[in-house]
């Protein structure tokens, strides 16, 4: 029987023709199609067509499975689940993705839906094919015990240091937590109130106050911030509410000239965030002059018709604001320009109000408790990075990615086990310190922070493992997380 999976956080449906190991996939082939429906809206099967005839060899890994079939004649790839009668199709709001081998066979295909779909309530069908998202997937592939001995190192003192400090009488610094989802959250049903609503991209150059502007609306911290250029590498949705406006800030990553495949990736989803807007804020570091990167900005923001606000950051930071202002004033015929210290919270009152005006009157989009779409796991993720960065130098901070392995409740603590990989080995020694002194530094920092967020103890177990030129491999950014399919909407 054709096995499927559902991952709730991508909104995406996975069918695998045969198990796949972690580097087997090389290459993908997109495909458009269309969900097949019952009278009832539920999912029914997927139907995929083809530009032209396959090789033989392409459904070499979906033969014998009685759920697919293939007509040559149409080109069609269809999966269907039981006898049901088909009532509608919806159209695939993204090509579907095929991974294929060194050999171009196929080893399983993935679809996702928009938001509103609402795929999640559309699976009663297909219970008897799904199986649980792994999200242990390190497990499956054995690749802790492929690498004992390297992480062996990687976890001394951690583990010691997380048990010192849960037995601390007074227990952990508890502040009200961030109310997150671990799935995307839903849009609200229409209701009778209508606000000012709708999406504002902030984009800039790394390291002009994006995700420091962000948190400072929020008044919590969704996006991790560091004195390092690219810092952020995907975007974030902050949602801040009023009784009359709903403002979904997406914080991009710093639009730059890419050196690797994650800067591709970076500036892509950072751009693609730009015509999906209702309002542009295009932020700026006033303490320096605008270069030719600011002004290819400035044309892309100016291109998308959308209102457009020049935010000039950092105005408690120069003498020289004014001298630079007209640089900035010349770049592109501004709606409006707002002055604001992200840092000091000064001016953002003026930029709210401004922002406001621009957004379209229509229901909100998120429930009104709802903070951000990040999830809890990929927010952790990003604290731990926050912490490597913060307390590493030169190749370091860019050359690491976190990801969460395991997340267990045990009662009183929550057990976590997180893995920070490097490129190089050289890079796991600096993270690991003399004697595992900075390893337990990270841990420490990272607890601490994390504690804070989930209003929980937690038992932090990291581990390090390097994953060789991380950056440059499609299949590695993939699988950590970084794929631009996954932010398309």
């Amino acid at each position: 029987m054709l096995e499927l999976t559902f991952d709730a956080d991508a909104r995406a449906l996975y069918a695998y023709f045969t198990d796949i190991n972690e580097g087997d996939d090389a290459s993908q082939l997109e495909i458009p199609g269309v969900f097949l429906l019952d009278a009832a809206g539920q999912i029914v099967g997927i139907r995929l067509q083809l530009a032209s005839a396959p090789k033989k060899s392409f459904l070499q890994y979906a033969q014998g499975f009685e759920e697919l079939s293939y007509d040559e004649a149409a080109q069609q790839l269809t999966l269907s689940f039981g006898q049901h009668v088909v009532a509608a199709t919806e159209e695939l709001p993204y090509d579907a993705i095929i991974d294929l081998d060194r050999k171009g066979r196929a080893l399983g295909l993935e679809v996702q839906a928009m938001i509103e779909f609402g795929l999640n309530e559309r699976l009663d069908v297909l219970n008897p094919w799904l199986v649980a998202f792994d999200e242990e997937a390190g497990d499956e592939f054995d690749e802790d015990a492929e690498d004992a001995d390297e992480q062996a190192d990687a976890k001394l003192g951690v583990k010691a240091e997380a048990k010192a400090e849960d037995e601390d009488e007074d227990g952990p610094a508890v502040h009200q937590p961030i109310k997150l989802n671990p799935n995307l959250p839903k849009p609200l049903l229409p209701t009778d109130q209508e606000v000012h609503s709708g999406f504002v991209a902030l984009v800039g150059k790394p390291n002009v106050g994006k995700s420091t502007l962000l948190n400072a609306y929020l008044g919590q911290k969704v996006s991790i911030v560091s004195p390092k250029p690219q810092t952020t590498r995907v975007p974030v949705r902050g949602i801040l509410n009023g009784p009359d406006a709903q403002i979904i800030f997406v914080d991009t990553p710093g639009i730059h000239k890419p050196r690797h495949k994650l800067g591709n990736f970076m500036v892509d989803v950072a751009k693609r965030a730009v015509p999906n807007a209702d309002v542009i804020c295009f932020m700026v570091d006033i303490t320096v002059p605008p270069n030719r990167m600011d002004r290819e900005i400035a044309q892309m923001v100016l291109l998308s018709r959308k209102p457009h606000i020049l935010v000039l950051n950092k105005v408690d930071a120069t003498d020289e604001a004014d001298k630079h202002l007209q640089e900035y004033r010349d770049l592109a015929p501004w709606e409006m320009e707002v002055a604001v210290s992200a840092r000091d919270k000064l001016g953002m009152e003026t930029l709210l109000a401004e922002i406001v005006q621009r957004l379209p009157v229509g229901h909100r989009l998120y429930p009104e408790d709802q903070l951000s779409d990040v999830s809890e796991r990929s927010l952790v993720a990003e604290m731990i990075r926050e912490k490597v960065m913060l307390n590493t130098e030169e190749e370091i901070p860019h050359s690491i990615a976190v990801e969460v392995e395991e997340w267990e409740d045990r009662g009183k603590v929550v057990y976590i086990r997180a893995n920070i990989s490097v490129e190089k080995d050289s890079q796991k020694g600096i993270i690991i310190g003399a004697g595992g002194s900075m390893l337990r530094k990270i841990g420490a920092t990272s607890r601490f922070e994390i504690e804070r967020s989930l209003g929980r103890q937690i038992y932090l177990d990291l581990w390090i493992k390097v994953r060789e030129n991380w950056r440059q491999k499609p299949n590695e950014l993939r699988w950590l997380g970084y794929d631009v399919k996954f932010f398309r909407d």
